[in-house]
């Protein structure tokens, strides 16, 4: 009869503490976003409501999982043991949902124009990423892509006058989520080195895709404050 599945209090409280930062950082971004309202125009208000509700909702279901996490195990000794109780691994996938496509769709409605086909069919490309991704991997990829193509002209902007603070800010966001993504694929097709035994796979593997949390939706979520405010600002000196 195979042993129960234990791990060592260093490796439970390196997870319990890596969740733990992945709520915190994706739910302060959103706090960040929601007051920066007080100091943003009209124009920009709406993209900056819509972020913050989208990252506060990816950060509820992201403490979903950390609070799974911890139930999961219980301290037997000197390790923790299994309860016997699911990880709430859905929860991510809700929280993507919720958090990937909005950031989209608020990059593009600050700095495209509404009228454009790049706009519309970005809207249609986050539609798709939004309702279709969660249930088929393929088809969220092909929604990610379809994004970025919409987009492409903010990353590597025509013209010289475009803001640097914006292209730097569409750049790190579509890296973090491109980095978050390919680490979870990686993962999902057993390209990274994550041991031989189930303690070593299960925590390596939990531990990198909070990372992809914290690379797909805090850090573009941070970016796209930093866009917002340098565009209210500009709004401010040429009114």
């Amino acid at each position: 009869m195979e042993s129960l599945l234990t791990l060592s209090d260093a490796d439970y409280r390196a997870i319990d503490l890596i969740l733990r930062l992945a709520v915190a950082l994706i739910g302060g971004v959103a706090l960040l976003l929601g007051l920066s309202t007080m100091c943003v125009g009209r124009q920009l208000r709406f993209p900056v409501i819509l972020a913050s509700v989208a990252l506060g909702t990816a950060a509820w279901f992201e403490s979903g999982i950390s609070r799974a996490w911890q139930g999961a195990f219980e301290l037997a000794g000197a390790a923790y043991c299994v309860t016997g109780l699911p990880l709430a691994s859905e929860e991510r996938i809700i929280a993507w949902a919720f958090g990937l496509p909005a950031i989209f769709l608020c990059f593009g409605l600050i700095q495209l124009d509404l009228r454009s086909k790049f706009f519309r069919n970005l809207c249609w490309s986050v539609l798709g990423l939004a309702l279709l991704g969660p249930f088929f991997n393929y088809l969220f990829l092909l929604g990610f892509l379809s994004c970025v193509t919409q987009l492409r002209g903010l990353v590597i902007p025509a013209s010289c006058e475009s803001s640097t603070v914006c292209t730097a800010a569409n750049r790190i966001a579509l890296l973090g989520m491109t980095v978050g993504i390919l680490l979870t694929e990686a993962g999902h097709l057993h390209l990274l080195p994550l041991g031989k035994t189930t303690d070593s796979i299960l925590v390596r593997g939990e531990l990198i895709r909070s990372i992809s949390d914290i690379l797909a939706l805090a850090l573009p979520g941070a970016a796209l404050l930093a866009c917002i405010l340098n565009l209210s600002q500009k709004e401010a000196q040429n009114p």
